[in-house]
């Protein structure tokens, strides 16, 4: 057992995202190694942050299917993750006119 000053590896971490993430989607590990062409037994591994040398196509493959950004995966509190909106004058009649939509008056 880990205590809590030990720091958890960076394998640990995106282990705990993805079952986390996959948990709140309401995925079972099956599902999601049918989704993503891995097998579940590697999918138990990541989570487990047991499988080295997981390829980027994967960690795409895996972001894709639980509709998160792939930083999110690497963050001990993903939560964490600010999101920053970038207004530039070439879409900002746009967003204006989407913001119309969303908040009729």
């Amino acid at each position: 057992m880990r205590d809590k000053k030990t720091k958890m590896s960076e394998r640990e971490i995106l282990g705990k995202n993805i079952r986390g993430f996959r948990q709140l989607k309401g995925l079972r590990q099956k599902e999601l190694s049918k989704a993503v062409g891995l097998s579940m037994d590697t999918i138990s591994k990541i989570e487990l942050g047991k499988q080295e040398n997981i390829g980027l196509k994967y960690l795409i493959s895996i972001c894709r299917e639980l509709d998160i950004a792939i930083e999110q995966l690497f963050l001990e509190d993903p939560k964490s993750l600010r999101i920053e909106l970038v207004i530039s004058d070439k879409n900002f009649e746009g967003l204006k006119e989407i913001c119309k939509k969303l908040f009729k008056e």
